[in-house]
């Protein structure tokens, strides 16, 4: 029983991130395309929805995010950096794309810390991010 509700949570999180993932890359590649700001707001907006909707499937089926979405979520992130950052240093891109990859960056980012301090705390919201010494303490 536990095995089912464990394969019904994997697939309510490709659900969720398979409909907002999509619209919020569609709505990126539009905005940047139109060079239409408001349509790429849309899509930054579908990115912070996929994650809370990350949050409510955890929350219905009592679980939190394991090592391996959390890792998956800050690889994704470093990459979006990585890929905008080398991509405004190697060409000129225009001010629309600045714009949305800068936006998407702090939104993706602020996203974690508002979960990481509503979660934890504020306090312990930092001892979570800097883990705990090697001294009988989890890393």
């Amino acid at each position: 029983m536990d095995t089912d509700r464990y394969v019904e949570h994997g697939i309510a999180v490709f659900a969720n991130w398979g409909v907002f993932g999509a619209i919020a890359i569609g709505f990126l590649m539009e905005g940047v395309t139109r060079e239409a700001y408001p349509l790429s707001l849309v899509g930054v907006a579908a990115a912070v929805a996929g994650f809370v909707g990350h949050l409510i499937v955890n929350a219905r089926f009592g679980r939190t995010f394991s090592r391996a979405e959390a890792g998956l979520g800050l690889a994704a992130v470093a990459l979006v950096v990585l890929v905008f950052t080398v991509s405004w240093l190697a060409s000129s891109l225009r001010d629309t794309t600045v714009w949305t990859g800068l936006t998407l960056i702090v939104a993706l980012i602020a996203s974690g810390f508002v979960y990481l301090a509503t979660r934890f705390g504020v306090r312990s919201a930092f001892s979570q991010i800097r883990g705990r010494s090697g001294r009988g303490g989890r890393r």
